[in-house]
């Protein structure tokens, strides 16, 4: 078992590595033609937590997104986006959580057009640098625990030059840099009995930017296979507020997740 353990953890790491060097291909098939229908994705996760006392840990992780629209009959498996993360968590009571981070994110954008200014915009790789703090309630009823998420967050886009045309000057002109807080507000109820090796869960996520952005709804299971293993798998409904031109679009997401914790 513990062999198997280790072939799953070092072939996943190996794959975390690897994906980045092959990520950014321009996807062929992705419907631009302007029709309504809802994404389909996966995600997937490896990620190691370092546990330094009983208050402090610290964690890496990787994740690898994948989209696409299979109502339009286009296919499926489209590159959405690559990240890098680490963070560090504080428990100051047993019942508080405090946690902070930074993540690197590589994005990739479907072509926009921009009626009022005449611009039309390519698809495009884009890079975002995030940071964020939250602060965690949790509460035990029995088997039944509560948690209440507040989570801020900051996201600079970088500026991609030569991706916007301007229909009028009859020039390209460069896509620029953006910056964006968001708030995320996550009610999450698991079933946390002891010594079960799984623990099921059901959550809601609201983000408020400029006004109201969306809402995540989730339902997965954490897998405990040993204290050191453990293995998410969950599926999400993201409901989209604003239309961002295929962008931001309505999605159903299966997400599978791998963790070491040492």
């Amino acid at each position: 078992m513990k062999k198997t353990l280790r072939a799953i953890a070092a072939v996943a790491i190996a794959t975390a590595v690897a994906i980045p060097a092959r990520a950014e291909w321009e996807p062929e098939g992705v419907p631009f033609d302007g029709k309504s229908g809802n994404d389909f994705g996966l995600w997937m996760t490896v990620g190691v937590e370092k546990k330094i006392n009983k208050k402090w840990s610290v964690s890496a992780e990787f994740e690898y997104r994948l989209k696409d629209n299979i109502q339009a009959g286009k296919g499926w498996g489209a590159p959405n986006r690559w990240n890098i993360a680490v963070g560090a968590d504080y428990k100051p009571l047993s019942w508080l959580k405090l946690d902070a981070g930074y993540k690197f994110m590589r994005d990739y954008m479907l072509p926009e057009w921009d009626e009022g200014s005449n611009e039309e915009t390519t698809s495009y790789w884009v890079s975002k640098h995030r940071v964020y703090a939250s602060v965690t309630g949790s509460y035990k009823v029995q088997n039944v625990k509560f948690s209440l998420q507040e989570r801020w967050q900051f996201t600079h886009r970088a500026q991609v030059d030569d991706v916007t045309y301007d229909w009028d000057s009859d020039e390209f002109e460069p896509k620029k840099s953006k910056s964006k807080h968001v708030s995320r507000t996550r009610l999450q109820v698991s079933y946390d009995r002891k010594k079960t090796w799984w623990e099921p869960y059901v959550s809601a996520e609201l983000y408020l930017g400029d006004g109201y952005e969306k809402m995540r709804y989730t339902a997965g299971c954490d897998f405990k296979i040993n204290k050191h293993n453990h293995i998410d798998v969950f599926y999400r409904f993201v409901d989209i507020n604003k239309d961002d031109n295929f962008n931001n679009r309505d999605s159903h997401v299966i997400g599978v997740g791998y963790q070491y914790r040492f």
